[in-house]
């Protein structure tokens, strides 16, 4: 059993982390950091509940520390957990700073610690299907791949998320899954251009962003819009033997809202209408087009290779180190876009 310290108690630990938490038989949640007590015990009624991490950190002896507070607190408190030889999990962005990320790394190294950043989307099924399709050379060579989380919110929210401040934004809310995806595929891209702009009236933060991540031989775009009210384009993967649309996202955020049970039939399975379609020349030379269904999505999975990275320390479904380029690229764009100009990644 892994004795777990979940510090956050809003909407982040309690729709993406805790559901899992409790279902998987590895994990207890133990400890919970937050100022509504009432509210934990409700929920959890075994769990102890403390003000601050470092108070309970005193105090407990904990295996897991899984971090769900607002964006400029995961450095330091991931700094603090991994400083009481705890495994860590924190939510993404990991931090706000690459030299911080790096050394967050080599201080969980020198730990023997797992330190994994929360890099879902890594499981989504329709990414788990263009990967597949990549890998199984459906498309050819690939050369662009656009790949967006677009929404329809015109009007600002009264939130940190949106509010003026560190790590606020949607670009540091969205920007680190899409990237993040695209690093899984491509590797780090040559340079990187971006346009980052707060469009919405009377907005604290951007809140739409366009990124170009150039490579020698294919270029990858990047964006989010607060203004789409449509179906949202999910993914456009093009290469020399043909093309791949998706729209609509992947299920599981909206399952997990529902609450969903994971023994349900329809856990993680994408709707039939909302599959992807692929067009591409077949062996005669003729351009077919197919629709192929979607993987089923596995953020399940997630933690259950957090659970024997812990015990075993293999594994692990997003270990940090392979999240710091996504920091260094969301620095890089966010002074591409002020200088307006593409930025060489090094």
């Amino acid at each position: 059993m892994i004795s777990t310290l979940l510090v956050g108690f809003g909407f982040s630990a309690t729709t993406f982390h805790l559901p899992f938490l409790n279902y998987l038989p590895q994990f207890s949640v133990d400890v919970v950091i937050s100022s509504k007590p009432d509210v934990v015990n409700a929920v959890l009624p075994h769990a102890e509940v403390y003000g601050s991490l470092e108070e309970a950190l005193k105090i407990h002896d904990v295996d897991l520390v899984v971090i769900t507070t607002p964006n400029h607190l995961h450095g330091p408190q991931a700094k603090l957990a991994l400083e009481h030889s705890c495994h860590v999990l924190v939510e993404k962005p990991f931090t706000l700073d690459s030299e911080e990320a790096e050394a967050l790394v080599e201080l969980a190294h020198s730990q023997n610690k797992q330190l994994c950043v929360y890099h879902n989307r890594r499981f989504d099924g329709d990414f788990l299907t263009i990967k597949q399709l990549i890998n199984d050379g459906k498309l050819g060579d690939i050369k662009r791949l656009e790949s967006r989380f677009d929404r329809f919110r015109p009007v600002p929210r009264d939130r940190w998320r949106e509010n003026a401040g560190p790590g606020s934004g949607i670009f540091w809310d969205l920007g680190p899954h899409l990237i993040d995806q695209a690093l899984q595929l491509f590797g780090e891209p040559q340079e990187v251009s971006a346009n980052i702009q707060a469009l919405r009236e009377n907005g604290q933060s951007d809140d739409t962003f366009d990124v170009t991540l150039h490579y020698v031989d294919k270029v990858v775009k990047l964006g989010s819009s607060a203004f789409q009210a449509s179906a949202t384009l999910r993914y456009d993967l093009q290469g020399t033997k043909g093309s791949f649309r998706k729209f609509y996202l992947d299920p599981q955020e909206d399952q997990l809202r529902a609450e969903l049970s994971f023994d349900d039939e329809h856990w993680a399975i994408t709707k039939d209408n909302e599959h992807g379609v692929l067009a591409a020349v077949n062996e005669s030379g003729q351009l077919v087009e197919e629709t192929v269904t979607t993987l089923k999505g596995e953020y399940l999975t997630f933690f259950n290779r957090l659970a024997h990275a812990i015990e075993d320390g293999k594994f692990s479904p997003a270990d940090a180190s392979t999240v710091v380029p996504v920091i260094k690229v969301i620095e890089l764009a966010i002074k591409a876009s002020a200088q307006k100009k593409s930025l060489a990644f090094n």
